[in-house]
Order: structure tokens, then sequence, then C-alpha cells
């Protein structure tokens, strides 16, 4: 998700450029620093308000209730502030773990001169920040259902009961999360094809996943 999240933040960046580089516009100007990161990362966070949809489309999807197309929207019609600080928290912490591995990727696209010195360094920064971030990432990783469960609590207080009942279950988590990425690694080989079924499936699982984290024999939500 975090690695999602970050994509979809680059990729709204290298538009920014594309578009930049249409209009001629300078290259070190402040404005151009604005519009391929700033515009970029805002763009995002009102992108992963749709989370909260797709949270709904199959928790009702999971739990035997219709699903409707439309249920992907409701984080935009349905306490709109709420999702949006909601998205900021965890776009923030995306944003964040990957932060070194965009200028690896320039340096190896050629946009930036290759060092190896400074590939290693970066790689090293890439791997504090990720051991940092990461666990934050996966703890903040229900705050989409909890706020559908409990439409009544404040974005904070979302985000603090989120981390508690991810307490002690990050590394389970983490190893879902891990045993997707064979499955995507054969979507991107089938030039994306399969993502059409990997990425439902995976959506799937972690909501059976939110649903068995949050049954009421659970001592830690009891």
């Amino acid at each position: 998700v975090l690695c999602l999240n970050r994509f979809s933040i680059n990729l709204n960046r290298v538009f920014c450029l594309s578009l930049m580089n249409a209009l001629n516009l300078n290259a070190e100007s402040l404005l151009i620093l604005c519009l391929s990161y700033v515009i970029p990362f805002l763009f995002s966070v009102i992108t992963n308000v749709f989370q909260l949809g797709f949270c709904l489309f199959f928790l009702n999807f999971a739990t035997g209730k219709t699903a409707y197309v439309s249920d992907l929207l409701y984080g935009f019609f349905h306490h709109l502030g709420k999702s949006l600080k909601l998205s900021l928290a965890t776009t923030l912490v995306s944003f964040f773990c990957m932060l070194p591995s965009e200028p690896i990727l320039e340096m190896l696209l050629g946009t930036a001169k290759l060092s190896v010195s400074r590939v290693l360094l970066l790689v090293l920064a890439q791997l504090v920040f990720l051991l940092i971030f990461l666990p934050l990432g996966l703890a903040l990783s229900q705050v989409f259902y909890l706020a559908l469960d409990y439409p009544d609590l404040t974005a904070g207080e979302i985000l603090r009961l989120s981390l508690k009942v991810m307490k002690g279950k990050k590394r389970q988590l983490f190893i879902i999360q891990l045993s997707f990425l064979p499955l995507y690694l054969l979507g991107v080989l089938s030039f994306g094809i399969g993502l059409f079924w990997i990425v439902p499936y995976q959506k799937m699982t972690l909501t059976l996943y939110y649903l068995d984290l949050m049954k009421p024999s659970d001592p830690e939500i009891a």
C-alpha cells in the first residue's frame, strides 16, 4: 500500500514535469519545485480518499451485503473532511517511507549523475527510512476500515485506534503484504492484465484480515 501510494505521487510528478516541459518552463524555478512535488502530493491525498470507498465496497461484499459501484465514492460524499485528514496521514507516511528511492530512480534513468558511492548512500538511507516509517504505515493500515465502523470518532481518534488494534500485529500483516509481491511481478509480466485480478484479490484478503482482526473475541479489542 505504501509503495502504491508513493508510485501514485511519482506518476503525478512525471505528469507535471511533462506538462512543464511542454510549456518550456524553467527547470530551476520555484514554480517547477512546487508543481513537481507539492501538487502531485496534494493530488495523491485527494485520490487516496477513494480508499474509504474501496474499503466499504469490499466490506459489503465480504459480509454478504450488496456492494454497489457508487460505494467507491463514499469518502467524497460522507465525512469528506475526516477522509482527507486520514488520507493526508497515510500519504505522508508513504511519501517519507519511499523518499530516498526517488533520486535512486532518477540516477538509474539517467536524469541525474550516477555515482556508486551516492547510490550506496541512498540505498542505506532508504533502508533507514523503511525501518522508521514502514512500521508506522502498517500501524495505520486499518484507518479507513475503522472510519467506516466508527463514524462518530474523529480522525485523530481513528488514527490512535488503528495504532492500538495493530499492536503486535504488524509483522503478520507485513508477511501477508509480502506474499503478494510474486503475484504483482506476474501481473507486470502480463503487461498489467493480471493486475485486474490481483488487486481485487489483495483488497479482499486485507478486508478479511480486518474482519478477523476486529472479532469481538479478540482480547485486545474487547
